[in-house]
Protein backbone atom coordinates (compact mmCIF):
# COMPACT_ATOMS: atom_id res chain seq x y z
CA UNK A 1 0.00 0.00 0.00
CA UNK A 2 2.97 2.36 0.08
CA UNK A 3 2.36 3.14 -3.61
CA UNK A 4 -1.22 4.15 -2.88
CA UNK A 5 -0.15 6.38 -0.04
CA UNK A 6 2.08 8.29 -2.43
CA UNK A 7 -0.43 8.68 -5.26
CA UNK A 8 -1.45 12.30 -5.72
CA UNK A 9 -4.92 11.51 -6.99
CA UNK A 10 -6.07 10.11 -3.67
CA UNK A 11 -6.99 13.37 -1.93
CA UNK A 12 -8.58 15.05 -4.96
CA UNK A 13 -10.47 11.89 -5.82
CA UNK A 14 -11.68 11.53 -2.25
CA UNK A 15 -13.10 15.04 -2.22
CA UNK A 16 -14.53 14.53 -5.69
CA UNK A 17 -16.30 11.36 -4.64
CA UNK A 18 -17.47 12.82 -1.31
CA UNK A 19 -18.77 15.93 -3.05
CA UNK A 20 -20.82 13.80 -5.41
CA UNK A 21 -22.73 12.49 -2.40
CA UNK A 22 -23.01 15.60 -0.25
CA UNK A 23 -26.65 16.03 -1.18
CA UNK A 24 -27.23 13.17 1.24
CA UNK A 25 -25.44 15.03 4.04
CA UNK A 26 -26.97 18.07 5.68
CA UNK A 27 -24.07 19.53 7.63
CA UNK A 28 -22.58 23.00 7.25
CA UNK A 29 -19.83 21.73 4.94
CA UNK A 30 -22.39 20.21 2.55
CA UNK A 31 -24.34 23.48 2.43
CA UNK A 32 -21.17 25.48 1.78
CA UNK A 33 -20.11 23.04 -0.96
CA UNK A 34 -23.45 23.38 -2.71
CA UNK A 35 -23.28 27.16 -2.42
CA UNK A 36 -19.74 27.16 -3.82
CA UNK A 37 -20.73 24.95 -6.76
CA UNK A 38 -23.62 27.29 -7.52
CA UNK A 39 -21.29 30.32 -7.51
CA UNK A 40 -18.80 28.53 -9.77
CA UNK A 41 -21.58 27.61 -12.21
CA UNK A 42 -22.72 31.23 -12.34
CA UNK A 43 -19.16 32.47 -12.98
CA UNK A 44 -18.75 29.91 -15.77
CA UNK A 45 -22.04 31.01 -17.33
CA UNK A 46 -21.08 34.69 -17.14
CA UNK A 47 -17.66 33.98 -18.68
CA UNK A 48 -19.39 32.41 -21.66
CA UNK A 49 -21.79 35.34 -21.99
CA UNK A 50 -18.89 37.82 -21.86
CA UNK A 51 -17.06 35.93 -24.59
CA UNK A 52 -20.15 35.92 -26.84
CA UNK A 53 -20.74 39.65 -26.26
CA UNK A 54 -17.12 40.47 -27.14
CA UNK A 55 -17.39 38.44 -30.33
CA UNK A 56 -20.63 40.24 -31.24
CA UNK A 57 -18.96 43.61 -30.64
CA UNK A 58 -16.07 42.68 -32.96
CA UNK A 59 -18.55 41.54 -35.62
CA UNK A 60 -20.66 44.70 -35.35
CA UNK A 61 -17.58 46.91 -35.41
CA UNK A 62 -16.47 45.43 -38.73
CA UNK A 63 -19.96 45.63 -40.24
CA UNK A 64 -20.82 49.17 -39.09
CA UNK A 65 -17.87 50.54 -41.09
CA UNK A 66 -19.30 48.94 -44.24
CA UNK A 67 -22.78 50.21 -43.41
CA UNK A 68 -21.50 53.78 -43.06
CA UNK A 69 -19.88 53.50 -46.48
CA UNK A 70 -23.14 52.09 -47.88
CA UNK A 71 -21.29 48.98 -49.05
CA UNK A 72 -23.48 46.37 -47.43
CA UNK A 73 -26.06 44.18 -49.15
CA UNK A 74 -29.63 44.03 -47.81
CA UNK A 75 -29.27 40.54 -46.31
CA UNK A 76 -26.09 41.67 -44.52
CA UNK A 77 -27.95 44.67 -43.09
CA UNK A 78 -30.65 42.33 -41.81
CA UNK A 79 -27.98 40.13 -40.20
CA UNK A 80 -26.49 43.15 -38.43
CA UNK A 81 -29.95 44.16 -37.23
CA UNK A 82 -30.46 40.69 -35.75
CA UNK A 83 -27.24 41.07 -33.73
CA UNK A 84 -28.57 44.29 -32.26
CA UNK A 85 -31.75 42.65 -31.03
CA UNK A 86 -31.88 41.83 -27.34
CA UNK A 87 -32.09 38.06 -26.92
CA UNK A 88 -32.87 36.28 -23.71
CA UNK A 89 -31.20 33.01 -22.84
CA UNK A 90 -34.38 31.04 -23.51
CA UNK A 91 -34.43 27.43 -22.42
CA UNK A 92 -36.20 24.85 -24.52
CA UNK A 93 -36.35 21.23 -25.50
CA UNK A 94 -34.72 19.43 -28.40
CA UNK A 95 -37.11 19.14 -31.34
CA UNK A 96 -36.38 15.44 -31.99
CA UNK A 97 -35.96 13.03 -29.06
CA UNK A 98 -34.17 10.39 -31.14
CA UNK A 99 -31.64 12.94 -32.38
CA UNK A 100 -31.28 14.28 -28.87
CA UNK A 101 -30.02 10.84 -27.80
CA UNK A 102 -27.59 10.70 -30.72
CA UNK A 103 -26.29 14.18 -29.92
CA UNK A 104 -25.94 13.18 -26.27
CA UNK A 105 -23.76 10.30 -27.40
CA UNK A 106 -21.79 12.56 -29.79
CA UNK A 107 -21.01 15.22 -27.20
CA UNK A 108 -20.07 12.66 -24.54
CA UNK A 109 -17.60 11.24 -27.07
CA UNK A 110 -16.22 14.71 -27.87
CA UNK A 111 -15.91 15.63 -24.19
CA UNK A 112 -14.39 12.37 -22.95
CA UNK A 113 -11.95 12.01 -25.87
CA UNK A 114 -10.36 15.47 -26.37
CA UNK A 115 -8.30 14.32 -29.35
CA UNK A 116 -11.28 14.83 -31.67
CA UNK A 117 -11.70 18.52 -30.85
CA UNK A 118 -7.92 18.98 -30.74
CA UNK A 119 -7.73 17.71 -34.31
CA UNK A 120 -10.72 19.78 -35.43
CA UNK A 121 -9.26 23.06 -34.11
CA UNK A 122 -6.28 22.52 -36.42
CA UNK A 123 -8.53 21.97 -39.46
CA UNK A 124 -10.97 24.87 -39.26
CA UNK A 125 -10.40 28.33 -40.74
CA UNK A 126 -9.82 31.53 -38.78
CA UNK A 127 -13.36 32.58 -39.70
CA UNK A 128 -14.73 29.45 -38.01
CA UNK A 129 -12.48 29.24 -34.98
CA UNK A 130 -14.19 31.71 -32.61
CA UNK A 131 -17.54 29.95 -32.73
CA UNK A 132 -15.88 26.56 -32.26
CA UNK A 133 -13.79 27.85 -29.34
CA UNK A 134 -16.93 29.21 -27.70
CA UNK A 135 -18.37 25.71 -27.75
CA UNK A 136 -15.15 24.05 -26.58
CA UNK A 137 -14.11 26.47 -23.83
CA UNK A 138 -17.46 27.56 -22.43
CA UNK A 139 -19.82 24.67 -23.18
CA UNK A 140 -18.12 21.33 -23.81
CA UNK A 141 -15.68 22.03 -20.96
CA UNK A 142 -17.73 24.86 -19.49
CA UNK A 143 -17.58 23.82 -15.82
CA UNK A 144 -14.41 25.84 -15.34
CA UNK A 145 -13.92 24.87 -11.70
CA UNK A 146 -14.65 21.15 -12.14
CA UNK A 147 -11.43 19.14 -12.24
CA UNK A 148 -12.47 16.54 -14.83
CA UNK A 149 -13.55 19.05 -17.49
CA UNK A 150 -10.59 21.35 -16.82
CA UNK A 151 -8.13 18.45 -17.08
CA UNK A 152 -9.75 17.11 -20.26
CA UNK A 153 -9.48 20.58 -21.79
CA UNK A 154 -5.81 20.78 -20.82
CA UNK A 155 -5.29 17.34 -22.38
CA UNK A 156 -6.74 18.79 -25.57
CA UNK A 157 -4.28 21.69 -25.30
CA UNK A 158 -1.40 19.27 -24.99
CA UNK A 159 -2.46 17.55 -28.20
CA UNK A 160 -2.88 20.84 -30.09
CA UNK A 161 0.45 22.24 -28.89
CA UNK A 162 2.28 18.99 -29.68
CA UNK A 163 0.99 19.09 -33.24
CA UNK A 164 1.96 22.76 -33.55
CA UNK A 165 5.53 22.02 -32.49
CA UNK A 166 5.77 18.96 -34.73
CA UNK A 167 4.84 20.96 -37.82
CA UNK A 168 6.92 24.05 -36.96
CA UNK A 169 9.49 24.85 -39.62
CA UNK A 170 11.56 27.32 -37.59
CA UNK A 171 11.84 28.50 -34.01
CA UNK A 172 10.92 32.09 -34.82
CA UNK A 173 7.42 31.20 -36.04
CA UNK A 174 6.39 29.18 -32.97
CA UNK A 175 3.19 30.42 -31.28
CA UNK A 176 3.54 33.90 -32.81
CA UNK A 177 1.21 34.00 -35.82
CA UNK A 178 -2.53 34.63 -35.53
CA UNK A 179 -3.61 31.02 -36.01
CA UNK A 180 -6.45 28.90 -34.61
CA UNK A 181 -3.96 27.61 -32.03
CA UNK A 182 -2.97 31.08 -30.83
CA UNK A 183 -6.64 32.12 -30.71
CA UNK A 184 -7.35 29.01 -28.65
CA UNK A 185 -4.65 29.95 -26.14
CA UNK A 186 -6.00 33.50 -25.83
CA UNK A 187 -9.58 32.27 -25.41
CA UNK A 188 -8.51 29.91 -22.62
CA UNK A 189 -7.25 32.85 -20.58
CA UNK A 190 -10.75 34.39 -20.73
CA UNK A 191 -12.24 31.62 -18.60
CA UNK A 192 -13.27 32.37 -15.02
CA UNK A 193 -10.04 31.46 -13.14
CA UNK A 194 -7.92 33.61 -15.45
CA UNK A 195 -10.26 36.58 -15.15
CA UNK A 196 -10.33 36.27 -11.36
CA UNK A 197 -6.52 36.30 -11.27
CA UNK A 198 -6.28 39.41 -13.47
CA UNK A 199 -8.75 41.27 -11.30
CA UNK A 200 -6.99 40.23 -8.10
CA UNK A 201 -3.49 41.12 -9.32
CA UNK A 202 -3.85 44.03 -11.76
CA UNK A 203 -6.99 45.93 -10.82
CA UNK A 204 -5.54 48.04 -8.01
CA UNK A 205 -2.39 49.06 -9.94
CA UNK A 206 -4.33 49.97 -13.08
CA UNK A 207 -6.98 51.96 -11.23
CA UNK A 208 -4.29 53.90 -9.38
CA UNK A 209 -2.57 54.72 -12.68
CA UNK A 210 -5.67 55.88 -14.56
CA UNK A 211 -6.65 58.27 -11.75
CA UNK A 212 -3.78 60.49 -12.93
CA UNK A 213 -5.40 61.76 -16.12
CA UNK A 214 -3.08 64.69 -16.77
CA UNK A 215 0.38 63.11 -16.68
CA UNK A 216 1.63 62.69 -20.23
CA UNK A 217 4.34 60.01 -20.57
CA UNK A 218 4.51 59.86 -24.37
CA UNK A 219 8.07 59.05 -25.51
CA UNK A 220 7.59 58.81 -29.27
CA UNK A 221 9.80 61.77 -30.37
CA UNK A 222 7.61 62.63 -33.33
CA UNK A 223 4.44 62.83 -31.24
CA UNK A 224 6.27 64.82 -28.53
CA UNK A 225 7.62 67.22 -31.18
CA UNK A 226 4.22 67.75 -32.82
CA UNK A 227 2.56 68.32 -29.43
CA UNK A 228 5.29 70.76 -28.43
CA UNK A 229 4.77 72.78 -31.63
CA UNK A 230 1.00 72.82 -31.14
CA UNK A 231 1.31 74.01 -27.54
CA UNK A 232 3.61 76.85 -28.61
CA UNK A 233 1.08 77.92 -31.23
CA UNK A 234 -1.80 77.65 -28.75
CA UNK A 235 0.09 80.00 -26.40
CA UNK A 236 0.67 82.44 -29.26
CA UNK A 237 4.44 82.06 -29.08
CA UNK A 238 6.51 82.46 -32.26
CA UNK A 239 7.50 79.04 -33.58
CA UNK A 240 10.16 78.63 -36.22
CA UNK A 241 10.38 74.86 -35.90
CA UNK A 242 9.95 73.05 -39.21
CA UNK A 243 6.77 71.07 -39.89
CA UNK A 244 6.49 67.52 -41.27
CA UNK A 245 9.79 66.29 -39.81
CA UNK A 246 10.76 62.63 -39.54
CA UNK A 247 10.93 60.70 -36.29
CA UNK A 248 14.74 60.78 -36.39
CA UNK A 249 14.81 64.55 -36.84
CA UNK A 250 12.34 65.01 -33.98
CA UNK A 251 14.52 62.80 -31.74
CA UNK A 252 17.51 65.10 -32.32
CA UNK A 253 15.67 68.16 -31.01
CA UNK A 254 17.13 69.12 -27.61
CA UNK A 255 13.79 70.26 -26.19
CA UNK A 256 12.22 66.97 -27.17
CA UNK A 257 15.06 65.10 -25.46
CA UNK A 258 14.59 67.15 -22.28
CA UNK A 259 10.88 66.35 -22.24
CA UNK A 260 11.41 62.63 -22.83
CA UNK A 261 14.25 61.97 -20.34
CA UNK A 262 12.21 62.23 -17.11
CA UNK A 263 9.34 60.36 -18.74
CA UNK A 264 11.63 57.40 -19.40
CA UNK A 265 12.55 57.25 -15.71
CA UNK A 266 8.90 57.51 -14.67
CA UNK A 267 7.86 54.76 -17.09
CA UNK A 268 10.54 52.41 -15.78
CA UNK A 269 9.45 53.08 -12.20
CA UNK A 270 5.83 52.26 -13.07
CA UNK A 271 6.82 49.17 -15.07
CA UNK A 272 8.96 47.89 -12.20
CA UNK A 273 6.02 48.31 -9.82
CA UNK A 274 3.75 46.38 -12.21
CA UNK A 275 6.39 43.67 -12.58
CA UNK A 276 6.83 43.35 -8.82
CA UNK A 277 3.07 42.92 -8.42
CA UNK A 278 2.89 40.23 -11.11
CA UNK A 279 5.93 38.33 -9.85
CA UNK A 280 4.67 38.30 -6.27
CA UNK A 281 1.42 36.69 -7.43
CA UNK A 282 2.96 33.37 -8.49
CA UNK A 283 0.78 31.31 -6.16
CA UNK A 284 -2.39 32.94 -7.51
CA UNK A 285 -1.73 32.09 -11.18
CA UNK A 286 -4.39 29.53 -12.22
CA UNK A 287 -3.14 25.96 -12.44
CA UNK A 288 -4.18 25.66 -16.11
CA UNK A 289 -2.17 28.72 -17.16
CA UNK A 290 0.90 27.38 -15.40
CA UNK A 291 0.42 23.90 -16.85
CA UNK A 292 0.27 25.33 -20.40
CA UNK A 293 3.51 27.23 -19.66
CA UNK A 294 5.00 23.92 -18.56
CA UNK A 295 3.97 22.24 -21.82
CA UNK A 296 5.47 25.06 -23.88
CA UNK A 297 8.78 24.68 -22.04
CA UNK A 298 8.77 20.89 -22.34
CA UNK A 299 7.85 20.85 -26.04
CA UNK A 300 10.40 23.56 -26.86
CA UNK A 301 13.24 21.69 -25.18
CA UNK A 302 12.23 18.46 -26.89
CA UNK A 303 11.95 20.04 -30.36
CA UNK A 304 14.97 22.33 -29.99
CA UNK A 305 17.33 20.71 -27.44
CA UNK A 306 20.02 23.32 -28.16
CA UNK A 307 17.74 26.32 -27.60
CA UNK A 308 19.07 28.78 -25.04
CA UNK A 309 17.29 29.44 -21.75
CA UNK A 310 16.53 32.93 -23.03
CA UNK A 311 14.85 31.55 -26.16
CA UNK A 312 12.78 29.01 -24.23
CA UNK A 313 11.63 31.67 -21.77
CA UNK A 314 10.71 33.98 -24.63
CA UNK A 315 8.10 31.44 -25.79
CA UNK A 316 6.74 30.97 -22.27
CA UNK A 317 6.62 34.76 -21.86
CA UNK A 318 4.93 35.07 -25.23
CA UNK A 319 1.98 33.11 -23.88
CA UNK A 320 1.90 34.43 -20.32
CA UNK A 321 2.36 38.12 -21.15
CA UNK A 322 1.25 38.53 -24.78
CA UNK A 323 -1.83 36.30 -24.55
CA UNK A 324 -2.78 36.69 -20.89
CA UNK A 325 -1.42 39.72 -19.00
CA UNK A 326 -0.98 42.40 -21.67
CA UNK A 327 -4.50 42.42 -23.19
CA UNK A 328 -5.87 43.19 -19.71
CA UNK A 329 -3.37 46.03 -19.25
CA UNK A 330 -4.08 47.58 -22.66
CA UNK A 331 -7.89 47.28 -22.45
CA UNK A 332 -8.71 47.00 -18.73
CA UNK A 333 -12.31 48.06 -19.35
CA UNK A 334 -12.86 44.99 -21.55
CA UNK A 335 -11.70 42.82 -18.64
CA UNK A 336 -13.88 44.68 -16.12
CA UNK A 337 -10.78 45.80 -14.18
CA UNK A 338 -11.94 49.43 -14.37
CA UNK A 339 -15.40 50.96 -14.51
CA UNK A 340 -14.91 53.13 -17.62
CA UNK A 341 -12.57 53.64 -20.54
CA UNK A 342 -9.28 55.21 -19.36
CA UNK A 343 -8.55 58.74 -20.58
CA UNK A 344 -6.04 59.39 -23.39
CA UNK A 345 -2.88 59.89 -21.30
CA UNK A 346 -3.23 56.92 -18.92
CA UNK A 347 -4.39 54.79 -21.85
CA UNK A 348 -1.14 55.52 -23.66
CA UNK A 349 0.84 54.82 -20.47
CA UNK A 350 -0.84 51.42 -20.14
CA UNK A 351 0.04 50.62 -23.76
CA UNK A 352 3.69 51.52 -23.11
CA UNK A 353 3.63 49.34 -19.96
CA UNK A 354 2.43 46.38 -22.01
CA UNK A 355 5.13 46.96 -24.63
CA UNK A 356 7.82 47.07 -21.95
CA UNK A 357 6.62 43.86 -20.31
CA UNK A 358 6.43 42.16 -23.69
CA UNK A 359 9.95 43.27 -24.64
CA UNK A 360 11.16 41.94 -21.31
CA UNK A 361 9.46 38.57 -21.59
CA UNK A 362 9.86 38.10 -25.33
CA UNK A 363 12.59 38.93 -27.80
CA UNK A 364 12.22 42.70 -28.38
CA UNK A 365 11.83 44.05 -31.88
CA UNK A 366 12.47 47.74 -32.37
CA UNK A 367 12.22 47.85 -36.16
CA UNK A 368 9.08 50.02 -36.10
CA UNK A 369 9.49 51.73 -32.72
CA UNK A 370 13.16 52.60 -32.32
CA UNK A 371 12.30 55.03 -29.50
CA UNK A 372 11.58 52.00 -27.26
CA UNK A 373 15.33 51.23 -27.27
CA UNK A 374 15.78 53.93 -24.61
CA UNK A 375 13.79 51.69 -22.23
CA UNK A 376 16.33 48.88 -22.57
CA UNK A 377 17.68 49.42 -19.02
CA UNK A 378 14.35 48.04 -17.78
CA UNK A 379 14.87 44.91 -19.90
CA UNK A 380 18.54 44.52 -18.92
CA UNK A 381 17.91 44.97 -15.20
CA UNK A 382 15.05 42.48 -15.05
CA UNK A 383 15.99 39.82 -17.60
CA UNK A 384 17.42 37.33 -15.10
CA UNK A 385 14.58 37.55 -12.63
CA UNK A 386 11.87 37.37 -15.31
CA UNK A 387 13.44 34.17 -16.67
CA UNK A 388 13.50 32.77 -13.12
CA UNK A 389 9.84 33.71 -12.70
CA UNK A 390 8.82 32.12 -16.03
CA UNK A 391 10.65 28.90 -15.17
CA UNK A 392 9.03 28.77 -11.74
CA UNK A 393 5.63 29.23 -13.40
CA UNK A 394 6.23 25.87 -15.06
CA UNK A 395 6.86 24.06 -11.79
CA UNK A 396 3.45 22.42 -11.33
CA UNK A 397 2.49 18.77 -11.13
CA UNK A 398 0.60 16.82 -13.77
CA UNK A 399 -2.97 15.65 -13.37
CA UNK A 400 -3.17 12.41 -15.34
CA UNK A 401 -3.69 10.14 -12.34
CA UNK A 402 -6.45 12.33 -10.90
CA UNK A 403 -8.02 12.56 -14.38
CA UNK A 404 -8.16 8.78 -14.47
CA UNK A 405 -10.17 8.77 -11.26
CA UNK A 406 -12.33 11.65 -12.53
CA UNK A 407 -13.10 9.62 -15.66
CA UNK A 408 -14.12 6.71 -13.48
CA UNK A 409 -16.42 9.02 -11.55
CA UNK A 410 -17.96 10.33 -14.79
CA UNK A 411 -18.68 6.82 -16.01
CA UNK A 412 -20.33 5.92 -12.73
CA UNK A 413 -22.54 9.03 -12.78
CA UNK A 414 -25.86 8.77 -14.56
CA UNK A 415 -26.76 12.46 -14.73
CA UNK A 416 -24.03 14.00 -16.88
CA UNK A 417 -25.44 16.77 -19.03
CA UNK A 418 -24.45 19.79 -21.08
CA UNK A 419 -26.15 23.18 -21.25
CA UNK A 420 -25.81 24.04 -24.93
CA UNK A 421 -27.58 26.09 -27.59
CA UNK A 422 -29.08 24.58 -30.73
CA UNK A 423 -26.67 26.54 -32.93
CA UNK A 424 -23.68 25.27 -30.97
CA UNK A 425 -24.92 21.73 -31.58
CA UNK A 426 -25.57 22.32 -35.27
CA UNK A 427 -22.34 24.25 -35.91
CA UNK A 428 -20.23 21.54 -34.26
CA UNK A 429 -22.08 18.89 -36.28
CA UNK A 430 -21.40 20.85 -39.49
CA UNK A 431 -17.66 21.21 -38.82
CA UNK A 432 -17.30 17.53 -37.88
CA UNK A 433 -19.15 16.57 -41.04
CA UNK A 434 -16.88 18.74 -43.21
CA UNK A 435 -13.70 17.17 -41.82
CA UNK A 436 -14.96 13.66 -41.11
CA UNK A 437 -12.52 11.87 -43.41
CA UNK A 438 -9.58 13.28 -41.48
CA UNK A 439 -11.15 12.95 -38.04
CA UNK A 440 -12.55 9.42 -38.46
CA UNK A 441 -10.98 7.69 -41.47
CA UNK A 442 -12.46 4.20 -40.88
CA UNK A 443 -16.07 2.97 -40.87
CA UNK A 444 -15.57 1.43 -37.41
CA UNK A 445 -14.62 4.77 -35.85
CA UNK A 446 -17.14 5.73 -33.15
CA UNK A 447 -17.29 9.33 -34.36
CA UNK A 448 -18.18 8.25 -37.90
CA UNK A 449 -20.85 5.84 -36.62
CA UNK A 450 -22.61 8.53 -34.57
CA UNK A 451 -22.48 11.13 -37.36
CA UNK A 452 -23.78 8.58 -39.85
CA UNK A 453 -26.80 7.91 -37.62
CA UNK A 454 -27.42 11.64 -37.14
CA UNK A 455 -27.56 12.33 -40.88
CA UNK A 456 -26.81 15.74 -42.46
CA UNK A 457 -26.19 18.67 -40.12
CA UNK A 458 -29.21 20.99 -39.74
CA UNK A 459 -28.92 24.63 -40.76
CA UNK A 460 -28.35 27.32 -38.15
CA UNK A 461 -31.52 28.78 -36.61
CA UNK A 462 -32.25 32.46 -36.03
CA UNK A 463 -31.10 34.14 -32.81
CA UNK A 464 -34.66 34.19 -31.47
CA UNK A 465 -35.00 30.42 -32.05
CA UNK A 466 -31.55 29.57 -30.70
CA UNK A 467 -32.76 27.96 -27.50
CA UNK A 468 -30.51 26.64 -24.74
CA UNK A 469 -31.16 22.96 -24.09
CA UNK A 470 -30.03 20.58 -21.37
CA UNK A 471 -28.43 17.72 -23.30
CA UNK A 472 -28.06 14.45 -21.31
CA UNK A 473 -24.67 12.86 -22.02
CA UNK A 474 -24.05 9.14 -22.21
CA UNK A 475 -21.82 6.68 -24.00
CA UNK A 476 -23.23 3.73 -25.89
CA UNK A 477 -19.71 2.30 -25.79
CA UNK A 478 -19.47 2.86 -22.05
CA UNK A 479 -16.35 1.34 -20.54
CA UNK A 480 -17.31 -1.26 -17.92
CA UNK A 481 -16.39 -0.09 -14.44
CA UNK A 482 -14.69 -3.45 -13.90
CA UNK A 483 -12.27 -2.55 -16.70
CA UNK A 484 -11.33 0.86 -15.37
CA UNK A 485 -7.77 0.68 -16.72
CA UNK A 486 -9.13 1.10 -20.24
CA UNK A 487 -9.78 4.75 -19.40
CA UNK A 488 -6.19 5.78 -19.85
CA UNK A 489 -4.54 2.76 -21.39
CA UNK A 490 -2.23 1.99 -18.46
CA UNK A 491 -2.39 0.04 -15.24
CA UNK A 492 -1.85 2.82 -12.73
CA UNK A 493 -5.30 2.46 -11.16
CA UNK A 494 -6.35 -0.99 -9.91
CA UNK A 495 -9.64 -2.38 -8.63
CA UNK A 496 -8.15 -2.32 -5.13
CA UNK A 497 -7.49 1.41 -5.53
CA UNK A 498 -11.11 2.03 -6.53
CA UNK A 499 -12.43 -0.02 -3.61
CA UNK A 500 -10.08 1.79 -1.22
CA UNK A 501 -11.20 5.23 -2.39
CA UNK A 502 -14.91 4.34 -2.26
CA UNK A 503 -14.56 2.94 1.24
CA UNK A 504 -12.76 6.05 2.47
CA UNK A 505 -15.34 8.29 0.80
CA UNK A 506 -18.26 6.53 2.56
CA UNK A 507 -16.55 6.76 5.94
CA UNK A 508 -16.07 10.51 5.40
CA UNK A 509 -19.80 10.85 4.64
CA UNK A 510 -20.77 8.83 7.73
CA UNK A 511 -18.55 10.88 10.04
CA UNK A 512 -20.02 14.09 8.63
CA UNK A 513 -23.55 12.75 9.16
CA UNK A 514 -22.80 11.48 12.68
CA UNK A 515 -20.96 14.41 14.18
CA UNK A 516 -20.91 12.78 17.65
CA UNK A 517 -18.61 10.04 16.26
CA UNK A 518 -16.21 12.59 14.74
CA UNK A 519 -15.74 14.38 18.06
CA UNK A 520 -14.03 11.41 19.71
CA UNK A 521 -11.35 8.94 18.72
CA UNK A 522 -13.25 6.65 16.40
CA UNK A 523 -12.71 3.06 15.31
CA UNK A 524 -13.88 2.40 11.75
CA UNK A 525 -15.80 -0.85 12.44
CA UNK A 526 -17.61 0.99 15.26
CA UNK A 527 -18.55 3.81 12.90
CA UNK A 528 -19.96 1.31 10.42
CA UNK A 529 -21.83 -0.50 13.20
CA UNK A 530 -23.28 2.75 14.58
CA UNK A 531 -24.53 3.70 11.13
CA UNK A 532 -25.97 0.23 10.42
CA UNK A 533 -27.95 0.24 13.67
CA UNK A 534 -29.17 3.84 13.48
CA UNK A 535 -32.77 4.88 12.78
CA UNK A 536 -31.82 6.62 9.52
CA UNK A 537 -32.42 4.36 6.50
CA UNK A 538 -29.72 6.04 4.43
CA UNK A 539 -27.14 5.59 7.22
CA UNK A 540 -28.18 1.93 7.66
CA UNK A 541 -27.54 1.20 3.97
CA UNK A 542 -24.18 2.94 4.02
CA UNK A 543 -23.14 1.30 7.30
CA UNK A 544 -23.86 -2.22 6.03
CA UNK A 545 -22.16 -1.52 2.70
CA UNK A 546 -19.00 0.04 4.15
CA UNK A 547 -18.62 -2.78 6.71
CA UNK A 548 -18.57 -5.31 3.85
CA UNK A 549 -16.09 -3.15 1.90
CA UNK A 550 -13.82 -2.83 4.94
CA UNK A 551 -13.75 -6.63 5.36
CA UNK A 552 -12.96 -7.04 1.66
CA UNK A 553 -10.05 -4.59 1.87
CA UNK A 554 -8.71 -6.47 4.87
CA UNK A 555 -9.03 -9.84 3.08
CA UNK A 556 -7.08 -8.37 0.16
CA UNK A 557 -4.32 -7.24 2.50
CA UNK A 558 -4.86 -3.59 1.60
CA UNK A 559 -5.62 -2.47 5.19
CA UNK A 560 -5.16 -4.10 8.58
CA UNK A 561 -7.01 -3.94 11.89
CA UNK A 562 -3.62 -4.45 13.57
CA UNK A 563 -2.74 -0.78 12.89
CA UNK A 564 -6.36 0.39 13.29
CA UNK A 565 -6.78 0.77 9.52
CA UNK A 566 -4.15 3.54 9.48
CA UNK A 567 -4.21 4.13 5.71
CA UNK A 568 -7.94 4.80 5.76
CA UNK A 569 -7.79 7.17 8.70
CA UNK A 570 -4.77 9.23 7.58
Amino acid sequence: MSDRASKRYSVSALYSMAAEQDEEVEDELAREQRSLRDLKARISSQSKRNFILERDVRYLDSRIALLIQNRMALHEQQEVASHLEETENVEGGFPDDRKKQHYGNLFFLLQAEPRHMAHLTRLVTLAEIDTLLQTVMFTLYGNQYESREEHLLLTMFQSVLSAQFETATDFGSLLRANTPVSRMMTTYTRRGPGQTYLKHVLSESINRLIEDRDTDLEINPLKVYERMVKEMEDRGEPCDLPRGVSGDMAAENEDVQKIIAPRLEKLMDIANAFLDTIMSSMEHVPYGIRWICKQIRSLTKRKYPNATEYSVCSLIGGFFFLRFINPAIVTPNAYMLVESMPQKNPRRTLTLMAKMLQNLANKPSYSKETYMIKLNPFVDNNKQRINKFLNELCEVGDFFESLEMDQYMALSKKDLSLSITLNEVYNTHTLLEQHLDELAPTDAHHLRIVLSELGPAPAQVSRSENKTIELPLFSRWETPISDINMLTGDNSLSQNDILFMETKSIFVQLLRSMSQMARRNFVLPAVAEAAATSKDAMLVRKGIKVADMLRELEDLGVVSRMDNYKLLTE
